[in-house]
């Protein structure tokens, strides 16, 4: 099985805790359920990852019922205070909570990226000020505020998705363009499991779209010399640098501890020495580059990522691959 698209899906109750502790953009994404196939597959699963499969389907329209944020004067967000999201402060005390509140698997990601947690924190920020708006706030039961703000933005997000269904057309064509990957599996074995996987996808991509929304429709600014000092302390990028080089670029991510990971090494070692100077063959420790696996929903490893001259993403696949297939990819892209 080449792909693992039933890796379980992560259901709306998941995503919404994530979400009131994260929101992690809804977009960086599994946990429960069963594979349809049973079939193995050369790949080893992140379950630690924030991340989801790369199918996803077209967002919901987001809704326009809120007016646009208000023009206000306000001061530029300086010192302590890292962003203003309309006329509320962030400040690092509310980064440093909010780092402090995450399960170790997402400090281990953010830890080295404060930047990124930061848009996560102004997410969260959107979400409680819109549940406000919709009066979510007034039905939770709690008086802590931090879970009154947790609460009322699962009220929203749950109110946002529970409109969302998968009728059986879509589940009999994602079936049948899937079918090679089912290991000879009935629809009916694996309809439910297909269900849950595109509903997730389609809450995922619903709040992404509202998340966008609400950002359109804010006044936001960031403390910009906290974000310069962050970007100088972060390590050089090698995927932002081959993709600017006007070459084509595979990119492999994996793990030493991953029997498929370390069979691929030697065949990018390889690879380099051979086409090196037509193109860019980067192998690299997932470990050490997560933000570069949750920017490309990478969530089994080893994956790889090909991207044209332009630096679009060409193709990608998830498991080993053969030294014979990456060559085909490069051809196509236009190495000779």
């Amino acid at each position: 099985m080449k792909r693992n698209w039933h890796k379980p899906a992560i259901t709306v109750a998941v995503i919404i805790l994530i979400a009131t502790v994260l929101i992690l953009k809804f977009t960086r994404r599994e946990k429960t359920g069963n594979s349809p196939s049973g079939a193995s597959a050369p790949t080893e699963t992140l379950n630690a990852e924030p991340v989801t499969d790369s199918f996803v389907p077209a967002p919901r329209p987001a809704p326009a019922d809120s007016a646009p944020a208000p023009e206000t004067s306000s001061p530029v967000p300086a010192g302590n205070v890292l962003a203003m999201v309309n006329s509320t402060r962030l400040t690092q005390n509310d980064l440093d909570r909010m780092f402090q509140s995450l399960p170790h698997q997402y400090q281990d990601i953010y830890r080295d990226d404060p930047a990124e947690l930061l848009e996560q924190l102004i997410n969260r920020e959107l979400l409680y000020q819109e549940a406000q708006k919709r009066g979510f706030v007034q039905n939770t039961p709690v008086t802590d505020p931090e879970q009154k703000k947790n609460l009322a933005i699962e009220l929203l997000l749950n109110n946002y998705t529970s409109r969302l269904t998968v009728n059986e057309d879509e589940i009999s064509r994602f079936y049948e363009e899937r079918k090679a990957d089912m290991a000879g599996a009935s629809l009916e074995q694996v309809k439910e499991q297909i269900r849950r996987f595109l509903l997730q996808q389609k809450q995922e991509a619903a709040v992404n779209s509202f998340m966008e929304s609400l950002k359109t429709r804010a006044r936001i600014q960031r403390n910009e010399q906290w974000l310069a000092r962050q970007q100088a302390n972060k390590p050089a990028d090698p995927l932002a640098r081959a993709l600017r080089s006007g070459k084509p670029t595979v990119l492999d991510l994996g793990a030493g501890h991953c029997v498929p990971c370390r069979m691929m090494k030697p065949i990018f070692d390889e690879l380099k020495q051979e086409y090196g100077d037509r193109a860019n063959i980067i192998l690299l420790e997932i470990s050490e580059y997560r933000s570069i696996a949750n920017k490309y929903n990478v969530r089994i490893i080893p994956t790889q990522i090909f991207f044209d001259k332009q630096g679009n993403i060409f193709w990608r696949h998830e498991g080993f691959l053969p030294k014979e297939e990456i060559i085909k990819k490069l051809k196509e892209l236009g190495v000779d």
